[in-house]
């Protein structure tokens, strides 16, 4: 049986965007969606997968049931001191959109619109949205240099554990704003943030059928 992640600890954000490619493909009904998804998942090529007993293809989607569930990873609590470790680099959140600098606001305005699939950008989304911290202490002042380096190795190594509930409070939190931002974030950046919730919702309401 092919080796295959049991939660969501376990998908990283590419991965994902893997997984969101093969369900908004119209050209696959619901079986080579399966086979799809397996593949990309136990990164054994679709004729191996084609090739398993459908006993052992039925026991690999009953392990996956879990990708029905993003709505149930664990949410944020209300910390301004929030870390997390990839790969032994430390991270702390910037969870409030009215703590970003000016240029971090402007990046972050910039990946919210430039494309057409809300979920393409997750990995830049959240490069701007968390600090990286120097010896896991100290944060290191934004630099929009470093942003996609940074967007790189969140798109390799960050769980959609830790991606989306960063993604759900940020954008609940951003919706309670100082009033000379609330009207122009609350339409463009929170509009585009509850986009990308809905969007990863919606995948999830696909697979229902896993």
């Amino acid at each position: 049986m092919p080796k295959l992640p049991t939660s969501w600890k376990e998908i990283s954000l590419k991965t994902y965007c893997g997984f969101e490619k093969i369900i908004n493909d119209k050209s696959l009904d619901n079986h080579g969606k399966d086979v799809e998804i397996i593949s990309l998942l136990s990164g054994i090529s679709r004729s191996e997968i084609l090739a398993l007993p459908l006993k052992t293809l039925h026991e690999c989607l009953d392990k996956i049931k879990f990708l029905n569930y993003l709505d149930l990873i664990r949410p944020l609590k209300n910390s301004k001191h929030l870390r997390f470790c990839i790969k032994g680099r430390w991270f702390k959140i910037k969870l409030n959109a009215s703590d970003l600098t000016g240029g971090q606001y402007i990046d972050l305005m910039t990946f919210l619109k430039e494309n057409e699939n809300p979920t393409a950008n997750i990995h830049n989304v959240l490069a701007v949205i968390v600090a990286p911290l120097k010896w896991g202490l100290i944060p290191i002042k934004y630099d929009g240099k470093d942003q996609s380096e940074r967007a790189a190795f969140l798109y390799e190594n960050m769980s959609m554990s830790i991606a989306y509930p960063i993604l759900v409070f940020f954008c609940n939190l951003s919706q309670h704003l100082t009033a000379a931002m609330q009207d122009y974030l609350k339409t463009e950046t929170t509009k585009k943030m509850n986009q990308i919730q809905t969007e990863m919702m919606d995948i999830m309401s696909v697979t229902a059928g896993l």
